[in-house]
Protein backbone atom coordinates (compact mmCIF):
# COMPACT_ATOMS: atom_id res chain seq x y z
CA UNK A 1 0.00 0.00 0.00
CA UNK A 2 1.44 3.41 -0.96
CA UNK A 3 2.30 5.78 1.88
CA UNK A 4 0.72 9.19 2.11
CA UNK A 5 3.19 11.90 0.87
CA UNK A 6 2.84 13.75 4.15
CA UNK A 7 3.77 10.58 6.05
CA UNK A 8 6.85 10.10 3.89
CA UNK A 9 7.87 13.72 4.59
CA UNK A 10 7.32 13.26 8.31
CA UNK A 11 9.41 10.09 8.25
CA UNK A 12 12.28 11.85 6.47
CA UNK A 13 12.15 14.74 8.92
CA UNK A 14 12.26 12.35 11.85
CA UNK A 15 15.21 10.44 10.41
CA UNK A 16 17.10 13.66 9.65
CA UNK A 17 16.39 15.02 13.11
CA UNK A 18 17.56 11.80 14.69
CA UNK A 19 20.82 11.78 12.73
CA UNK A 20 21.46 15.45 13.53
CA UNK A 21 20.79 14.84 17.20
CA UNK A 22 23.11 11.84 17.18
CA UNK A 23 25.89 13.83 15.51
CA UNK A 24 25.44 16.70 17.94
CA UNK A 25 25.44 14.27 20.86
CA UNK A 26 28.60 12.57 19.64
CA UNK A 27 30.29 15.90 19.11
CA UNK A 28 29.35 16.94 22.60
CA UNK A 29 30.84 13.74 24.02
CA UNK A 30 34.06 14.18 22.03
CA UNK A 31 34.29 17.84 22.99
CA UNK A 32 33.72 16.99 26.62
CA UNK A 33 36.51 14.42 26.42
CA UNK A 34 38.92 16.93 24.86
CA UNK A 35 38.05 19.56 27.42
CA UNK A 36 38.40 17.00 30.18
CA UNK A 37 41.86 15.92 28.95
CA UNK A 38 42.91 19.52 28.48
CA UNK A 39 41.78 20.23 31.99
CA UNK A 40 43.92 17.38 33.26
CA UNK A 41 46.95 18.62 31.31
CA UNK A 42 46.43 22.17 32.57
CA UNK A 43 46.16 20.83 36.09
CA UNK A 44 49.37 18.86 35.66
CA UNK A 45 51.23 21.89 34.33
CA UNK A 46 49.98 24.02 37.18
CA UNK A 47 50.59 21.43 39.84
CA UNK A 48 53.69 19.82 38.32
CA UNK A 49 57.06 20.47 39.95
CA UNK A 50 59.16 22.84 37.86
CA UNK A 51 62.90 22.31 38.02
CA UNK A 52 66.07 23.81 36.71
CA UNK A 53 69.45 22.03 36.57
CA UNK A 54 72.61 24.12 36.50
CA UNK A 55 76.36 23.55 36.78
CA UNK A 56 78.55 25.91 38.75
CA UNK A 57 82.32 26.00 38.89
CA UNK A 58 85.22 27.56 40.75
CA UNK A 59 88.88 27.82 39.76
CA UNK A 60 91.97 28.62 41.80
CA UNK A 61 95.68 28.98 41.03
CA UNK A 62 97.78 27.38 43.76
CA UNK A 63 101.49 26.87 44.39
CA UNK A 64 102.85 23.63 45.81
CA UNK A 65 104.24 23.84 49.33
CA UNK A 66 105.98 20.46 49.55
CA UNK A 67 108.34 18.49 47.34
CA UNK A 68 109.48 14.87 47.13
CA UNK A 69 112.58 13.96 45.15
CA UNK A 70 113.87 10.42 44.59
CA UNK A 71 117.16 9.19 43.17
CA UNK A 72 118.67 5.76 42.73
CA UNK A 73 122.31 5.06 43.58
CA UNK A 74 123.65 2.06 41.71
CA UNK A 75 126.85 -0.01 41.72
CA UNK A 76 127.94 -2.82 39.43
CA UNK A 77 130.83 -5.30 39.72
CA UNK A 78 131.78 -8.79 38.57
CA UNK A 79 131.22 -10.18 42.07
CA UNK A 80 128.65 -9.28 44.69
CA UNK A 81 130.99 -8.19 47.52
CA UNK A 82 132.66 -5.63 45.27
CA UNK A 83 129.30 -4.26 44.07
CA UNK A 84 128.03 -3.96 47.62
CA UNK A 85 131.26 -2.35 48.86
CA UNK A 86 131.11 0.30 46.14
CA UNK A 87 127.47 1.05 46.99
CA UNK A 88 128.24 1.30 50.71
CA UNK A 89 130.70 4.09 49.88
CA UNK A 90 128.53 5.91 47.30
CA UNK A 91 125.33 6.20 49.33
CA UNK A 92 126.97 8.13 52.22
CA UNK A 93 128.62 10.34 49.58
CA UNK A 94 125.19 11.23 48.19
CA UNK A 95 123.75 11.85 51.66
CA UNK A 96 126.67 14.14 52.49
CA UNK A 97 126.15 15.94 49.20
CA UNK A 98 122.48 16.60 50.09
CA UNK A 99 123.43 17.94 53.50
CA UNK A 100 125.95 20.27 51.86
CA UNK A 101 123.00 21.69 49.87
CA UNK A 102 121.24 22.64 53.11
CA UNK A 103 118.92 19.64 53.38
CA UNK A 104 118.39 18.31 56.91
CA UNK A 105 119.22 14.69 57.66
CA UNK A 106 115.66 14.04 58.94
CA UNK A 107 114.37 14.91 55.45
CA UNK A 108 116.51 12.20 53.84
CA UNK A 109 115.41 8.57 53.72
CA UNK A 110 117.53 5.69 52.39
CA UNK A 111 115.87 2.44 51.32
CA UNK A 112 117.18 -1.11 51.79
CA UNK A 113 119.61 -2.49 49.23
CA UNK A 114 118.27 -4.37 46.21
CA UNK A 115 120.46 -6.88 44.36
CA UNK A 116 120.26 -7.98 40.75
CA UNK A 117 122.26 -10.02 38.27
CA UNK A 118 123.27 -9.45 34.67
CA UNK A 119 123.16 -12.54 32.46
CA UNK A 120 124.44 -13.06 28.92
CA UNK A 121 122.12 -13.80 25.98
CA UNK A 122 122.35 -16.27 23.15
CA UNK A 123 122.15 -15.47 19.43
CA UNK A 124 118.34 -15.46 19.60
CA UNK A 125 118.37 -12.92 22.44
CA UNK A 126 117.34 -15.38 25.13
CA UNK A 127 118.83 -14.85 28.58
CA UNK A 128 121.17 -17.50 29.92
CA UNK A 129 120.48 -17.56 33.70
CA UNK A 130 123.12 -20.19 34.47
CA UNK A 131 125.87 -17.64 33.78
CA UNK A 132 126.31 -14.36 35.70
CA UNK A 133 128.33 -11.58 34.12
CA UNK A 134 127.96 -9.04 36.93
CA UNK A 135 126.06 -8.12 40.05
CA UNK A 136 124.09 -4.90 40.50
CA UNK A 137 123.29 -3.32 43.84
CA UNK A 138 121.05 -0.31 44.27
CA UNK A 139 119.54 1.89 46.96
CA UNK A 140 116.85 4.56 46.64
CA UNK A 141 117.28 7.92 48.35
CA UNK A 142 114.21 10.03 48.98
CA UNK A 143 114.12 13.67 50.07
CA UNK A 144 110.87 15.14 51.43
CA UNK A 145 110.87 18.81 52.34
CA UNK A 146 108.88 22.00 52.47
CA UNK A 147 111.95 23.89 51.24
CA UNK A 148 111.27 23.45 47.55
CA UNK A 149 114.06 25.72 46.34
CA UNK A 150 116.79 23.75 48.12
CA UNK A 151 115.52 20.40 46.87
CA UNK A 152 115.16 21.68 43.32
CA UNK A 153 118.73 22.93 43.34
CA UNK A 154 120.04 19.64 44.75
CA UNK A 155 118.16 17.63 42.11
CA UNK A 156 119.51 19.79 39.30
CA UNK A 157 123.09 19.66 40.49
CA UNK A 158 123.13 15.96 41.41
CA UNK A 159 125.03 15.22 38.21
CA UNK A 160 128.08 16.62 39.98
CA UNK A 161 128.25 13.26 41.76
CA UNK A 162 128.90 11.45 38.49
CA UNK A 163 132.20 13.32 38.24
CA UNK A 164 133.14 11.64 41.54
CA UNK A 165 132.40 8.17 40.20
CA UNK A 166 128.91 7.88 41.74
CA UNK A 167 126.24 6.46 39.45
CA UNK A 168 123.02 8.27 40.35
CA UNK A 169 119.72 8.26 38.51
CA UNK A 170 117.67 11.34 39.40
CA UNK A 171 113.88 11.39 39.00
CA UNK A 172 111.86 14.60 38.44
CA UNK A 173 110.67 16.21 41.70
CA UNK A 174 107.07 15.63 42.77
CA UNK A 175 105.29 18.86 43.76
CA UNK A 176 102.53 18.52 46.34
CA UNK A 177 99.98 20.89 47.88
CA UNK A 178 99.41 19.82 51.49
CA UNK A 179 96.31 21.96 52.23
CA UNK A 180 94.13 20.30 49.62
CA UNK A 181 91.41 19.20 52.07
CA UNK A 182 90.76 22.77 53.24
CA UNK A 183 90.95 24.06 49.69
CA UNK A 184 88.35 21.55 48.53
CA UNK A 185 85.85 22.76 51.15
CA UNK A 186 86.34 26.36 50.04
CA UNK A 187 86.09 25.62 46.33
CA UNK A 188 83.01 23.42 46.70
CA UNK A 189 81.30 26.31 48.47
CA UNK A 190 82.33 28.69 45.66
CA UNK A 191 81.07 26.28 42.98
CA UNK A 192 77.76 25.92 44.83
CA UNK A 193 77.32 29.69 44.99
CA UNK A 194 78.12 29.93 41.29
CA UNK A 195 75.46 27.31 40.54
CA UNK A 196 72.89 29.29 42.55
CA UNK A 197 73.76 32.50 40.71
CA UNK A 198 73.41 30.75 37.36
CA UNK A 199 70.03 29.31 38.37
CA UNK A 200 68.75 32.71 39.43
CA UNK A 201 69.89 34.32 36.18
CA UNK A 202 68.20 31.61 34.11
CA UNK A 203 65.01 31.83 36.16
CA UNK A 204 64.98 35.60 35.77
CA UNK A 205 65.06 35.25 31.98
CA UNK A 206 61.96 33.04 32.12
CA UNK A 207 60.24 35.31 34.67
CA UNK A 208 60.45 32.60 37.34
CA UNK A 209 61.92 32.48 40.80
CA UNK A 210 64.25 29.95 42.43
CA UNK A 211 62.72 28.79 45.69
CA UNK A 212 64.41 25.56 46.86
CA UNK A 213 67.43 23.32 46.40
CA UNK A 214 66.28 19.83 45.40
CA UNK A 215 69.66 18.17 44.97
CA UNK A 216 73.39 18.80 44.67
CA UNK A 217 76.11 16.64 43.07
CA UNK A 218 79.76 17.52 43.50
CA UNK A 219 82.34 16.61 40.87
CA UNK A 220 85.87 15.47 41.69
CA UNK A 221 88.60 18.09 41.83
CA UNK A 222 90.69 18.57 38.71
CA UNK A 223 94.25 19.56 39.61
CA UNK A 224 96.31 20.31 36.51
CA UNK A 225 99.47 22.10 35.55
CA UNK A 226 98.99 25.86 35.29
CA UNK A 227 97.01 26.78 32.15
CA UNK A 228 96.06 23.15 31.55
CA UNK A 229 92.30 22.43 31.34
CA UNK A 230 92.18 18.63 31.18
CA UNK A 231 89.20 16.94 32.82
CA UNK A 232 88.75 13.27 33.72
CA UNK A 233 85.99 11.30 35.44
CA UNK A 234 88.41 10.12 38.13
CA UNK A 235 89.86 13.59 38.65
CA UNK A 236 93.37 14.80 37.87
CA UNK A 237 96.06 15.29 40.49
CA UNK A 238 99.17 16.77 38.93
CA UNK A 239 102.49 16.33 40.73
CA UNK A 240 104.78 17.50 37.95
CA UNK A 241 104.45 21.29 38.29
CA UNK A 242 105.06 23.82 41.03
CA UNK A 243 102.04 25.94 40.05
CA UNK A 244 98.71 24.26 39.48
CA UNK A 245 95.18 25.18 38.42
CA UNK A 246 92.36 23.64 40.45
CA UNK A 247 88.81 23.26 39.14
CA UNK A 248 85.76 22.35 41.25
CA UNK A 249 82.35 21.67 39.72
CA UNK A 250 78.90 21.44 41.34
CA UNK A 251 75.69 20.39 39.58
CA UNK A 252 72.55 21.59 41.37
CA UNK A 253 68.83 21.05 40.86
CA UNK A 254 66.52 23.85 42.03
CA UNK A 255 62.77 24.12 42.19
CA UNK A 256 61.35 27.23 40.49
CA UNK A 257 57.99 28.95 40.55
Amino acid sequence: MALDPSARLSSKWFTSSFVTAAVIGLAAVVSAGIVSRAGIEIFRIKQGEKRIVVTGSATRRIQSDFVVWRAGVRSQAVDLPQAYKKLSLDVPTVVQYLKSKGIDSNQIKVSATSIGEIHPRDKEGRELPETTLAFVTEQQIEVSSGDIEKVERASREATELIEHGVYIHSEPPLYIYTKLADLKVQMVAEASRDARNRAEQMALQSKSRVHSLLGMRMGVLQINQAYDTQVSAEGNNDHSSLEKDVLAVATATYGIE
